[in-house]
């Protein structure tokens, strides 16, 4: 008997010690703002399947896509109210609410002090991002959420246009489909007459000649929404969401619940769903790139020099005026331009030994 107890003990420390899932206690539903083709929609899906494997089945996660449960834009408060416990969005979805969000998803051409998207994300996790982002969601729009700056997108690019252009005059001439709020005032401010409309709505208003070019996300999102088959110049350079990453909110209350072991399983995956956007970044846009080149015949331009100084010029002034209006917003921007202060001459001077490395290998023929 003895011997059958031991040995029924020692099969179950055996099973344990495998890691055996134990039976889910908790459930994480995470409506996303994507369609279920999306890359970003695959991360959030990683993220789920990672949230569950370390903490052994005692999270079970499901992942929904855009308007499974609810609409994109009805998500913060969703999660907010319980209505589900998880989501994935934008900040700068809620700058109706404040403009603040604007400056944690995609601060515009960088602040006009060139933060690049690295450099973004170091000051989400290493300054006070992270801090200031949650402070935004539970003090500033009274949102019962906890919130990670966990989708690096950027940069995304300038946009699709019927045709090269060499100058700023020219882009005055194209009505240009822009994302709302300070990108859009930013681009006006330079004199281009803009509208903005839902991704689905692009290609439609092009060919019936409501615009004349257009911005999306990313060569892979791109690529997947047809912009390819309206228009064939395309400009990756662009200022209006260079910097560009995605938000993951859990219920507060939900996730306050859990044990500490679990909350730490989550911030843990919501690092490593950083890491998982990045590489599938340029593994996704390059191969789209490819594509979009080889099999579609568009055409791969510079942007002009006089944009990059107009536009963060304009930039500058929009933030101002924004800064002026609303002391949490000045808040975050300081921050922001104390971190761009630290990090710019550091990254200038990295990026620059990458492009022009990248540069003498495309002109050498060392890469086809």
């Amino acid at each position: 008997m003895f011997q059958r107890v031991v040995a029924l003990a020692s099969c179950l420390f055996v099973l344990i010690g495998c890691g055996v899932a134990a039976a889910a206690q908790y459930e994480l539903k995470i409506q996303t703002a994507v369609p279920s083709s999306s890359m970003y929609f695959k991360t959030m899906e990683r993220l789920g399947e990672r949230i569950e494997k370390l903490s052994g089945g005692e999270i079970k996660v499901e992942v929904f896509a855009d308007g499974a449960i609810v609409k994109a834009f009805e998500i913060l408060d969703a999660v907010s109210d319980g209505i589900v416990n998880g989501g994935q969005a934008w900040t700068h979805y809620w700058s109706g609410k404040n403009p603040t969000g604007l400056l944690f998803a995609a601060p515009t051409a960088g602040l006009g002090k060139g933060l690049d998207q690295a450099a973004l994300l170091s000051w989400a996790w290493e300054g006070d991002g992270h801090k200031l982002l949650n402070e935004y969601y539970q003090e500033v729009l009274g949102a019962d959420v906890v919130a990670w700056m966990a989708m690096p997108m950027g940069p995304e690019p300038f946009g699709w246009f019927p045709k090269k252009f060499e100058s700023m005059e020219e882009l005055t001439k194209m009505k240009f489909r822009s994302p709302p709020g300070i990108p859009s005032e930013s681009f006006r401010e330079i004199g281009m007459p803009v509208v903005s409309m839902p991704g689905s709505e692009i290609v439609p208003a092009a060919q019936r000649g409501v615009i004349d070019a257009a911005e999306w996300i990313s060569p892979g999102d791109d690529l997947y929404l047809g912009l390819a088959d309206v228009w064939k110049h395309y400009y990756i350079q662009g200022l209006h969401q260079v910097d560009s990453i995605g938000d993951v909110y859990i219920n507060k209350e939900w996730f306050e619940s859990l044990p500490e072991r679990l909350q730490f399983v989550i911030q843990e995956s919501m690092k490593a769903a950083v890491a998982d956007q990045i590489n599938m970044n340029v593994s996704v846009n390059s191969a789209a790139i490819k594509k979009l080149v080889d099999e579609k015949g568009v055409q791969l331009h510079e942007t002009p020099e006089d944009y990059y100084k107009a536009y963060m010029k304009a930039t500058t002034k929009i933030l101002d005026k924004y800064s002026e209006k609303d002391p949490f917003f000045k808040k975050v921007r300081a921050s922001l331009e104390d971190w761009a202060d630290l990090t710019v001459p550091y990254q200038v001077q990295v990026n620059g030994a990458y492009y022009k490395m990248g540069k003498t290998a495309l002109e050498s023929g060392a890469v086809k």
